[in-house]
């Protein structure tokens, strides 16, 4: 890949000009060498792998062009062993962005970011979810994050109400408080919370959630 402003320029290809492809039919034909399956695959997920990339790598433009063309060339390689049955072809190729990103951190000695799991396998071969999917997947690792920054107690009251559904009368039986001493921790922890929340929307460290 060129540029990452090739990338980003890529106009993606609706799934809806090839509605007679299924993932499994696209995937075999990219694995025989057919340049327009080919295409098709690129043009929808090589933007996603740039954005995946960027955003895990802390906004690094040049290694996020070199991640973005390993996920895509591993994709290339490794296509012909996708089995529908382990899942769809965006799940497959997030498990192969995953991978590719914490050997491309180990090769660079770089800490790897954490990005949740799939269940589309533990190995290439085995391996973008769609942008709602991916959208979901980071938010859920920047609330993460913002839980484990705050103080024990905090976090634990807003696992409580909002996680646990429990009720501010339980949550002083277990916490061995009052009701009213909760509402106040409540109160605190969302504060808190909040402002964590936004510190990693701002400077990217939960990863990217919009193109």
């Amino acid at each position: 890949m060129d540029s990452a402003a090739e990338v980003r320029a890529t106009p993606e290809l609706v799934r809806s000009e090839w509605p007679h492809e299924q993932d499994a039919d696209l995937a075999w034909r990219i694995a025989r060498g057919d340049v327009l399956a080919w295409e098709a695959f690129f043009h929808q997920y090589a933007p996603w792998a740039y954005r995946f990339a960027y955003h895990h790598l802390s906004g690094n433009q040049a290694d996020a062009e070199d991640l973005c063309s390993e996920i895509m060339l591993t994709a290339a390689r490794a296509i012909g062993g996708y089995s529908p049955e382990r899942g769809s072809l965006d799940v497959w190729l997030l498990g192969v962005a995953r991978h590719r990103l914490a050997r491309f951190c180990r090769r660079r000695r770089i800490e790897a970011p954490f990005v949740p799991a799939t269940d589309g396998g533990d190995s290439d071969a085995d391996c973008v979810a769609t942008d709602r999917e991916m959208d979901t997947a980071l938010e859920r690792e920047m609330v993460n994050r913002a839980l484990a920054s705050l103080p024990e107690r905090q976090a634990a009251v807003l696992v409580g109400k909002y996680v646990s559904g429990h009720s501010v009368e339980e949550l002083a039986g277990q916490m061995d408080s009052t009701p009213k001493a909760i509402e106040s921790l409540l109160s605190r922890a969302r504060a808190a919370f909040r402002a964590a929340f936004s510190a990693l929307v701002a400077d990217g460290s939960g990863g990217e959630s919009r193109g």
